[in-house]
């Protein structure tokens, strides 16, 4: 919760798994190197009840995701938000972060 993070680029891979659900994206650092993240959501039931389903993210899908960033320095995020490239912002963690 300390380190918020916003970083956009493109899906390469949905995993639809309990217990948390996850996508992969490959994203762009300030000296142009692509770098593949991981970014952790809520349950795919959890989801589902925000709209989500397995098809909501596809293999080249751009997007904007905002979280917080692994306190080891890792690629690895836990979502908050997704913004599709249509703008559409879909929730994406517990309901206790969407409310703060």
């Amino acid at each position: 919760m300390d380190s918020p993070i916003t970083l956009t680029g493109a899906v390469t891979k949905m995993e639809w798994t309990n217990p948390h659900a996850r996508f992969y994206a490959d994203v762009k650092d300030a000296n142009g190197t692509v770098v593949n993240w991981e970014f952790e959501l809520g349950s795919p039931n959890g989801l589902m009840r925000k709209g989500w389903t397995r098809n909501s993210l596809k293999p080249g899908d751009g997007i904007t995701i905002e979280g917080y960033s692994a306190k080891d320095g890792s690629h690895l995020v836990n979502a908050r938000t997704v913004t599709l490239a249509d703008g559409k912002k879909v929730f994406a963690g517990t309901e206790e972060n969407n409310q703060k």
